[in-house]
């Protein structure tokens, strides 16, 4: 699979829950990053391997519920791609919905995806949630 169906598939395997799929895509010395202001901190992350990511995620999806993952634009250039993202997140806890958009950078070498660095719109989700449709 070339990079830009590997990117494709990786969104589309975590936007539908399709976990082994996800998985398969995932180089076990994959390098993932999320940088963000600190309003989103306890999520921030620079992990290194496979397990680790599962971690950092885990504690974001031990929170949140995410909805409507999807692709808005993907540049792609060699083995590196660039992705917005569109998504919908809903708190455990009840409360109201986020809408926000991140940018992801991604690496793609032999069909698995070697790293993801995830950028988030740290205005939007330092607001707090607001009701959603």
């Amino acid at each position: 699979m070339d990079t830009e169906g590997t990117i494709r598939a990786a969104v589309a395997a975590f936007s539908e829950g399709d976990d082994a799929e996800f998985d398969a895509l995932l180089s076990d010395d994959l390098h993932y990053s999320i940088n963000a202001q600190p309003e989103v901190g306890p999520f921030c992350a620079e992990v290194d391997c496979k397990p680790a990511f599962y971690e950092a995620m885990g504690r974001i999806l031990a929170e949140w519920e995410i909805r409507d993952y999807r692709i808005i634009d993907l540049i792609v250039s060699g083995n590196r791609g660039a992705a917005q993202i569109a998504y919908t997140a809903l708190r455990h806890s009840g409360e109201a919905q986020f809408e926000a958009r991140l940018a992801l950078f991604l690496t793609v070498e032999d069909g698995k995806l070697t790293e993801i660095h995830e950028y988030h719109d740290t205005a939007v989700l330092g607001s707090g949630p607001t009701a959603v449709g």
